[in-house]
C-alpha cells in the first residue's frame, strides 16, 4: 500500500513538472563582465562583475543585479545594457546607472556607486533608448523588442570607468531559456 501512494505521488509529481507554467529560473539572465569581453579591443583588468535580471511574467518589467569590483578607477562613470552579439559592439539601450547625464527622454538612473558595489533596479519601457537604426523604438515596442534580443542573447552588459571610457568589464547576457525559447 505504502509503496502504491508513493508511486501516484511521483507519477502525479512527473506530470506537474512537464505541465506547469513558466518559472522565475526560466525569466532569468545572467551575466559575468571581465575585460576581455571588450571590443573593439580586449581589455587587461583586475575588474569583473556580474549582471542577473529577471523579466516579468508579463514581460513589462526587468528586475536587475548589477556587482562590480576591483575596477581601475572608481567611482565608474556609467553602466548599461547594449543591443549587440558576442565580439560586436551595440548601442546602448538601457542605462544602469550613471554619473552623468543620460539622452533626454530617459529617467534619471540611478548613481554609480565607487567599487565594490551592487546595485539594483527595475527597467520598463520608459527606459528604453531608441535605436532607430538597430530597429529598437521607444516605449513598449522598444521594450519588447529588447525582451526578444535578450531572450537571442543578443544583449550585454558593462561598465565603464574613467580609466576605460569605451567600457572596462563587458558580458554577453546570457538568457537561462535554452535555444528552443529564443524565438518567442
Amino acid at each position: 500500500m505504502k509503496q502504491r501512494n508513493f508511486s501516484s505521488v511521483l507519477a502525479a509529481a512527473s506530470v506537474m513538472m512537464f505541465t506547469s507554467p513558466v518559472t522565475a529560473d526560466d525569466n532569468t539572465a545572467t551575466a559575468r563582465l571581465t575585460g576581455y569581453q571588450e571590443t573593439p579591443l580586449t581589455i587587461n583588468s583586475p575588474g569583473s562583475g556580474e549582471f542577473k535580471a529577471r523579466i516579468s511574467h508579463d514581460e513589462t518589467s526587468i528586475e536587475y543585479v548589477l556587482t562590480y569590483r576591483d575596477l581601475s578607477a572608481s567611482p565608474p562613470t556609467q553602466a548599461h545594457i547594449h543591443f549587440g552579439r558576442p565580439a560586436i559592439s551595440g548601442q546602448i539601450v538601457f542605462f544602469l546607472c550613471t554619473n552623468g547625464t543620460p539622452p533626454a527622454g530617459v529617467p534619471m538612473p540611478q548613481p554609480c556607486p565607487a567599487a565594490p558595489a551592487t546595485i539594483t533596479g527595475t527597467l520598463t519601457q520608459l527606459d528604453v533608448i531608441a535605436r532607430p537604426d538597430q530597429g529598437i523604438e521607444a516605449g513598449a515596442a522598444g521594450f519588447a523588442a529588447m525582451v526578444k534580443a535578450i531572450r537571442a542573447d543578443a544583449t550585454y552588459a558593462n561598465v565603464h570607468t574613467p580609466t576605460r571610457p569605451g567600457g572596462e568589464i563587458r558580458g554577453r547576457i546570457d538568457d537561462r531559456r535554452g535555444d528552443d525559447h529564443h524565438d518567442k
